[in-house]
């Protein structure tokens, strides 16, 4: 029996199994190997020596258990008490390490990391779904402006028809002036606010449109009568040929503006909301 790790040895050598194969799979030192099958169990540390015996036996096909009863046996000690075995041992160094499997506990770090990123996750589904709620609410009857201050919720501009100026309002004040310019005329618009209006003339299509804040439109050059028709002018300033009709803005309610070329003139119609 005090001969059993030549036995293990010459078990090893009759399966054609290298010390060095022994090594790459198990992560045991060479020098410890070599130990083990000289007996010189005094080379390796106490609480190491049972792990690589076990590890090595079963490399090569032995009874790990009778081999531990046997180095028990040779070294006059009893078995320790039964502890979990790691699945590899560490050695690339002097001092053998107990190797952790792949699937071992994340680190605290990483951990960390993976809440986070939960967490992130989380909030941006709850962002993406306010702002989908958000749209559904204020979609139809009002619109996000951003200001200095940040998005300001504005009713949104309905554009008017005729039959809306109609049905919903008066005509309160009319206005004609003379104009000092001559045909061609080219207009432009540049808003402070939301304004909707049409245009008609006599030559082209109707267009209606919705002008946002802070906007500027060009309606090009026409030399017939032509109609614009706006929700409001509130923060809008007219230009005619680069003439601004500053005396028209910053009203409320609906406004008309005609403009003749012969004489070249323009009519202001100011309707009020029926009560």
């Amino acid at each position: 029996m005090a001969q059993f790790y030549k036995e293990l040895k010459e078990l090893r050598e009759s399966r054609g199994i290298s010390v060095e194969e022994i090594s790459e799979r198990t992560k045991i030192n060479i020098r410890y190997l070599q130990a083990i099958e000289a007996g010189d169990f005094d080379l390796i540390e106490i609480p190491y020596y049972r792990l690589f015996l076990r590890a090595y036996a079963e490399e090569i096909g032995g009874d790990s258990e009778r081999a531990l009863e046997q180095l028990d046996s040779f070294m006059g000690t009893s078995a320790p008490p039964v502890q979990a075995i790691p699945n590899q041992i560490e050695s690339h160094s002097e001092d053998p390490v107990i190797h952790r499997p792949d699937h071992d506990i994340l680190s605290n770090s990483d951990q960390k990391l993976r809440q986070d990123l939960m967490k992130g996750g989380i909030l941006l589904v709850v962002f993406i779904f306010a702002i989908l709620i958000f749209k559904k609410i204020f979609n139809e009857k009002s619109s996000a402006v951003v200001t200095k201050s940040g998005p300001v919720i504005q009713n949104k501009v309905q554009s008017i028809s005729d039959q809306d100026l109609l049905s919903n309002f008066i005509l309160d004040q009319t206005s004609e002036v003379l104009l000092s310019i001559t045909p061609p005329f080219f207009v432009k618009l540049r808003t402070q606010e939301q304004t909707a209006y049409s245009f008609k003339n006599d030559t082209l299509p109707a267009v209606s449109n919705i002008l946002q804040a802070n906007w500027e439109q060009d309606l090009g050059a026409f030399v017939n009568s032509s109609e614009l028709l706006f929700s409001n002018t509130k923060g809008l300033t007219i230009f005619i040929n680069g003439v601004n009709l500053n005396h028209i803005s910053n009203y409320d309610h609906p406004l008309r503006l005609t403009i003749k070329p012969n004489p070249p003139s323009m009519a202001v119609h100011r309707y009020i909301p029926i009560r």
